[in-house]
């Protein structure tokens, strides 16, 4: 297990307390829609409050304001949600200065330029203008950005994990293991390789089975020779497609594709067929998995004895689409004997589509792309700076 630091209560007492959030959270009509991630850091916020934190300043970003200053952008509107959550009042400040009450919010991080880059006078500023003694790190979802809120404090003040990060250090790291992992059932799902390669090559050498959906999998179909029709697959990672699949072979890790799969003409069709994987041709698109593979896939998590799922396997936002998705879901969280990982924003927006509750399972992951450059063994910035 990874040993960083601890945050203990002696820690925290009597000090200003700077906390970087991510508190990304969908927006609808400029109120919270979704409070997911706002919930998850509770017991940090809690646990700073009842060990008496003088102050809690909290950085998150929202959205992609790309270094300017867009108004509706603004960390603003998650005040009135915020106070509901807290029970106290929260202060919203728009510079990094400090105010006057226990709770503050500032400005969003990624209106400064300098927070992509990390320059190291904006971490500076803020240190200045707020003067913090100790430094939290609660946003597992930005810890694989070397930005200036995440890592620009190492070396100014001290830096400690907030238990949300301990949560997901705890829970993924026994799947950084070299040796085969028994009972092991991998599913990946989405679209673009380039994110999920590396992961695919490491537990290609340590699961009993990988399963492949989504876009994804019509990249791996066509490097074995199948005809996709019009659907999306990569041209250029048909090599790496290869090499993963080589990887498996040489370390007795089966990977399933679908045997049959779900096709429209487009992806806003009212009609769909099923059809052998062998069968797909001309302009049809492959936008799920069929029957048979989900029958097939659910008996393979059936018996497995770890699951860990990122990505969906059909374009889910579709009813016509989303059968494949909702019965995986469904199936991992039945498997009560399993230790269940989840991970990835589609695949919690899933699950909220399709009302299975996060409880169902042994960990939901709040990265997505910080979940896979975990697994895949690289060195997060933002945990680096937490190691004891």
């Amino acid at each position: 297990m990874m040993k960083i630091k601890k945050l203990t209560p002696e820690v925290v007492k009597d000090k200003i307390v700077l906390i970087r959030m991510d508190y990304n959270v969908p927006r609808k009509e400029g109120k919270v829609a979704e409070n997911t991630r706002i919930i998850e850091s509770l017991p940090t916020i809690q646990f700073l409050i009842d060990n008496g934190a003088k102050q809690i300043h909290i950085l998150t970003h929202v959205g992609r304001p790309k270094g300017q200053v867009v108004s509706e952008l603004s960390t603003k509107f998650l005040i009135p949600e915020l106070e509901k959550q807290f029970g106290e009042s929260v202060e919203f400040r728009s510079e990094y200065t400090a105010g006057g009450a226990r709770i503050q919010l500032h400005e969003n991080v990624r209106f400064r330029p300098e927070e992509k880059t990390n320059e190291p006078n904006f971490p500076q500023e803020i240190l200045d203008g707020i003067k913090p003694d100790v430094f939290v790190l609660e946003g597992f979802a930005v810890a694989h950005r070397p930005q200036a809120s995440v890592i620009g404090f190492s070396g100014r003040i001290p830096c400690y994990p907030g238990f949300g990060i301990e949560k997901e250090i705890e829970h993924l790291s026994p799947f950084l293991s070299e040796e085969k992992i028994e009972g092991l059932t991998v599913i990946v799902g989405g679209v673009k390789m380039e994110t999920k390669v590396a992961v695919l090559q490491h537990f290609a050498k340590i699961a009993d089975n990988i399963i492949i959906g989504g876009a994804l999998c019509n990249t791996f179909l066509v490097a074995q020779g199948y005809e996709v029709g019009e659907s999306l697959y990569e041209d250029a990672e048909l090599d790496r497609a290869m090499e993963v699949m080589e990887v498996a072979d040489a370390h007795g890790t089966a990977i399933h594709n679908p045997i049959d799969v779900v096709c429209a003409d487009s992806l806003d069709a009212i009609e769909s067929t099923v059809v052998p994987i062998e069968d797909v041709m001309g302009d049809m698109k492959i936008l799920d998995i069929g029957p048979h593979a989900v029958a097939s896939f659910k008996e393979i998590i059936a018996h497995s004895k770890v699951v860990i799922w990122n990505g969906p396997v059909g374009l889910f936002e579709k009813d016509l689409f989303a059968n494949g998705t909702r019965e995986l879901s469904e199936a991992v969280a039945a498997n009560k004997d399993a230790k269940t990982i989840l991970g990835g924003g589609d695949t919690l927006g899933a699950l909220k589509r399709f009302n299975v509750a996060k409880s169902e399972f042994t960990h939901v992951s709040t990265g997505g792309g910080a979940m896979l450059e975990f697994l895949e063994g690289k060195k997060l910035p933002g945990i680096e700076i937490l190691k004891d």
